[in-house]
């Protein structure tokens, strides 16, 4: 409920003010066979909702999921869910190009590897360089080249909490979805 006041409080726009909503995805699957067979599935999904502070910058919320499954011997998953502020600039002609970045005030993570299974919470940072031709008016679809990190200063294994030095980077390719009102 405090990240939702927040939210507001932070963004609060005149009516005039424009909305974008942007949607994103990427998955990636490989699998390798060998005498012991090897596989691999990662996603990467977010959902913005910004407000216009001028032509070109747009400032909101991030909604974003990860999630990493790699198994041969043992499997290992790695699963979060990252929500905080979000700021994009949008430049270049007809506003083609963009630079977004979020700064997630809480990840919450899922971890486990064999028979271990853990909980983590910290924050993240996702940062993205994006193409996206605008399709129809206020509609573009793109790419974009993604940057994540998060960094887990606690964890949960069995109801009891401690502190953790735990971290994900990843950098992938993403497809983008943009609606401007």
């Amino acid at each position: 409920m405090k990240y939702l006041f927040s939210f507001f409080l932070l963004f609060s726009l005149p009516a005039h003010a424009g909305v974008l909503v942007e949607l994103g995805g990427t998955y990636l699957s490989d699998s390798l066979a060998t005498s012991s067979s090897k596989t691999s599935s990662k996603y990467f999904y977010n959902l913005g909702v910004l407000f216009s502070f001028n032509k070109t910058v747009w400032g909101g919320w991030n909604f974003g999921g990860i999630s990493h499954t790699d198994s041969d011997a043992v499997t290992t998953t790695f699963s979060s869910q990252d929500t905080g502020p979000y700021l994009k600039w949008q430049f270049g002609k007809n506003e083609i190009f963009s630079l977004s970045g979020a700064y997630n005030l809480l990840s919450r993570a899922a971890y486990s590897s064999g028979s271990t299974s853990e909980n983590w919470e910290g924050t993240s940072i996702w940062l993205q360089f994006g193409v996206s031709p605008e399709v129809r008016e206020g509609l573009n679809v793109g790419a974009s080249l993604n940057y994540y990190l998060a960094n887990y200063t606690k964890k949960t294994v069995s109801s009891v909490e401690s502190s953790a030095s735990n971290s994900k980077t990843w950098i992938f390719p993403m497809l983008t979805l943009t609606k401007r009102w």
